[in-house]
């Protein structure tokens, strides 16, 4: 609920206006980047299932927000970032399902009926009270005090609540072997080699459409950064008795925070040292 709580499914059509980069995003983030995610695992995790099926499940959703930050340091274009929001949180509500069922019910077999209660109990649900809600502050207590002390305490909420989640996850899954805690190591070198290998991607992408610096530099961040927090639930409930899993979307953010400051640093070094196209506005 915290997470959602400003999620706004409105500006796609400015969003939509910059065809080309829009386009070159969308067809990123969610056709690219879960056979990328599958054929990593495979290639490096395929003896170990569940560590597999986390670390798909951890990078099949992209940021809701966090993603902004990197955007905003790399002097990216924030405008369009922003727009793409909308679009981002409809199409992974829409999509994650399938995705499950298509990648990762290959690597773990997948109840449907526990899949849809999962996504509609930790996607749909919060997603809707946190809409009317704020729905109903804006009209009995206003703007302000909706994007102000109301906002104030989510973003406390937020972590909090986080903070809850991952101690419950821990403290009622199966007890973690010594053997099981080695794997971490193999998380995160799949993790890191996944983040690494999007930015040369959605970078070489960016080269290729010719898109100036501020849009290449927005998408490489939109693509990049993962939305872990809303597949928590999901996993706790999809994969009920198998802390690996979960122990994969737990390590994701550990890795992806690091990795995201060294390629937004990189990404300003590459702004003065390459010829870029033009950034239109929307």
């Amino acid at each position: 609920f915290s997470i959602m709580a400003f999620v706004e499914i409105t500006g796609v059509s400015r969003s939509f206006r910059k065809v080309k980069p829009t386009a070159i995003a969308v067809t990123t983030n969610f056709v690219i980047v879960p056979l990328f995610a599958w054929t990593l695992g495979w290639l490096i995790l395929r003896d170990h299932p569940d560590l597999w099926a986390g670390v798909i499940l951890y990078t099949l959703t992209p940021c809701i927000g966090w993603y902004l930050i990197f955007i905003d340091l790399a002097k990216g274009n924030m405008d369009w970032g922003l727009a793409m929001l909308p679009i981002d949180i409809t199409l992974q509500t829409l999509l994650l399902p399938i995705y499950l069922w298509l990648l990762i019910g290959k690597v773990i077999p997948i109840e449907p009926l526990v899949l849809l209660r999962s996504v509609s109990l930790f996607l749909l649900l919060p997603f809707a009270a946190a809409y009317a809600t704020r729905s109903l502050l804006l009209r009995w207590r206003g703007r302000d005090f909706t994007f102000g002390p109301y906002k104030h305490v989510m973003g406390e909420v937020k972590l909090w609540a986080l903070v809850a989640v991952v101690a419950a996850i821990f403290a009622t899954q199966p007890t973690l072997e010594t053997a099981d805690l080695g794997n971490v190591g193999l998380i995160i070198a799949t993790i890191t080699l996944f983040f690494v290998g999007l930015f040369v991607l959605a970078l070489g992408v960016g080269r290729l459409f010719n898109l100036g610096y501020a849009d290449t530099a927005a998408m490489v961040f939109e693509v990049s950064a993962r939305n872990s927090e809303s597949v928590i639930g999901v996993a706790v409930v999809a994969f009920a008795g198998r802390p690996l899993v979960i122990l994969a979307i737990l390590i994701g953010p550990i890795v992806e925070l690091p990795v995201l400051i060294v390629l937004t640093r990189t990404m300003l070094r590459l702004r003065d040292r390459w010829s870029w196209g033009v950034t239109l506005a929307p």
